[in-house]
């Protein structure tokens, strides 16, 4: 598990650490890194993002959750973006997907209460 800090967080590390396998889950991690910059991407004047921007953090029953920082978040908030994530790994291999969720605006620039 090396990594200087350019891919993952330090949360992210004790994490995957923490877990039976350690290099399965940061495979994981990957993936769903790269599923969100994949969706994101598909967004027209999406700012770009490094991947420590993405952080992939647990629910309470240890559902794979998305924290964004930086610009990324701020570009997301500003749009009421959200994302759902899913990750699997087993047998050497990961995957992950993202949905990213918009919920509408008013004509205002806010979204209806």
């Amino acid at each position: 598990m090396r990594d200087s800090g350019a891919v993952f967080t330090a949360g992210e590390r004790a994490h995957c650490r923490s877990r039976p396998d350690p290099d399965a889950s940061l495979a994981g991690l990957l993936s769903a890194k790269e599923a969100f910059i994949k969706a994101l991407s598909s967004m027209g004047g999406a700012p770009e993002c490094t991947f420590p921007e993405i952080e992939v953090g647990h629910g309470p029953a240890g559902q794979p959750r998305l924290r964004l920082h930086g610009d990324v978040a701020r570009w997301c908030e500003e749009r009421n973006i959200s994302a759902e994530l899913s990750i699997s790994h087993t047998g050497g291999m990961a995957g992950a997907v993202v949905v990213l969720l918009a919920e509408p605006m008013t004509s205002g620039g806010h979204h209806p209460t």
